[in-house]
């Protein structure tokens, strides 16, 4: 009886310490460039990323999003329409499968 609880007890401190770690982890440090704003957002089985710039540091007049797209061993880029700089954003959405969900990995802009 003590062993089940035991285990029962193990098991249910390191599924907490999975869930309280799984985070900080998979948390991505990339920060927009300057003069951009940057959301992410949720899709059916993936993820998205959407860009609005105002200014860029290179004297450019149009701008897109790259989104650096990961489900499971793959990885792969998508880029989101040309934009004039200040207006709408530039989208670039990552879809996965049914059994393999797709996220943002990371994101850089192309500018023209």
């Amino acid at each position: 009886m003590y062993k089940k609880t035991a285990g029962l007890l193990a098991a249910a401190i390191s599924a907490a310490a999975l869930t309280v770690g799984a985070p900080a982890a998979n948390a991505t440090e990339d920060f927009p460039p300057y003069g951009c704003d940057v959301s992410r957002y949720s899709l059916l089985f993936g993820e998205g990323v959407s860009m609005t710039c105002f200014s860029l540091a290179a004297p450019s007049q149009t701008y897109r999003v790259v989104a650096h797209c990961a489900s499971g061993s793959s990885y792969w880029y998508t880029v989101g329409h040309w934009v004039p700089l200040g207006f709408g954003p530039s989208t670039a959405e990552c879809h996965g499968a049914l059994l393999m969900n797709a996220y943002v990995a990371g994101y850089h802009v192309d500018d023209f």
